[in-house]
């Protein structure tokens, strides 16, 4: 979605739990997979009319018009 939920919006935030260690770990590997997980969750954001408004990190703030939009994003990042 291109533009900015207004009215009533629901929130979605995303983190990789233990990304930090993992960084520190194997950087090289870290860094290339968080290009994969970026491309993913664009791909299930946009395809549930959300709006990717900061990320910071591996850390993804979005909006949707939708709260049944955004529990769909949700579930569908979880089996990407």
């Amino acid at each position: 979605m291109d533009k900015i939920p207004s009215g009533t919006v629901t929130f979605l935030f995303t983190d990789i739990q233990g990304s930090t260690k993992l960084a520190q770990e194997n950087h090289d590997k870290y860094i290339a997979s968080l290009e994969k997980h970026h491309e993913i969750l664009y791909e299930v954001i946009d395809s549930k009319d959300g709006f990717v408004f900061k990320i910071v990190g591996d850390s993804f703030c979005c909006a949707f018009e939708s709260p049944v939009n955004a529990v769909r994003a949700a579930i569908k990042t979880q089996i990407k």
